[in-house]
């Protein structure tokens, strides 16, 4: 019996002095660095993503997007994507999307523990009621206010591996409507903060 004490006091004692497994490589730019990906897919890396495209997009300052502000700052996007000027994105230009741009929408998930996934030292992981009805984000979704793993070919409506410019501006209205759930015209801040935490 007073071995069995014994064993179980070492035992209990073992992970005290046990060296913490070290954590697999940091995501690009620091292991707790935030991600936001826009509605059309451009990455913002930072404190308050949500916030800094925000800010960008409200063109006016006025303190609430438009259709107009919000189709203009997708095309911005667009001009940015679009490296030959051709009025459209063709494969190598999604490929350079996908691999230098926003290349976090290609990587697994693994959750907490996974590669990359873990808590902060000293932080216990934060428990999550799951939702079995919910359909699970994947991709850019996982860093976006909508449930689109992948904007650039989530534009390309005739599925002809192109996105054209026309394309890209009815994909803007499509997401402009998809978030804008009162039907008033404008987007706010606050009002898609909580769409994000979801």
């Amino acid at each position: 019996m007073f071995r069995i004490v014994i064993a179980a006091a070492v035992l209990a004692a073992a992970p005290a002095h046990a060296q913490p497994s070290p954590r697999q490589g940091p995501p690009p730019g620091g292991a707790h660095e935030r991600l936001f990906i826009s509605p059309s897919g451009e990455p913002f890396r930072g404190e308050d993503g949500l916030a800094a495209w925000f800010s960008g997009a409200d063109a006016d300052h006025g303190g609430a997007l438009t259709l107009d502000e919000f189709r203009d700052d997708a095309l911005r996007f667009f001009k940015r994507l679009d490296t030959d000027d051709d009025a459209q994105i063709d494969g190598p230009e999604n490929t350079v999307y996908e691999t230098k741009i926003a290349p976090e929408i290609t990587r697994l998930d693994f959750g907490p523990g996974g590669p990359g996934g873990g808590p902060p030292p000293g932080k216990r992981p934060l428990i999550r009621k799951i939702d079995r009805h919910a359909q699970p984000r994947t991709g850019a979704a996982r860093f976006s206010l909508l449930n689109e793993p992948q904007p650039v070919r989530g534009a390309d409506a005739d599925l002809n591996q192109r996105v054209s410019r026309d394309e890209w501006a009815k994909a803007a209205r499509r997401r402009f409507e998809l978030l804008d759930t009162d039907q008033d015209g404008k987007l706010t801040l606050e009002a898609l903060r909580p769409r994000l935490a979801r």
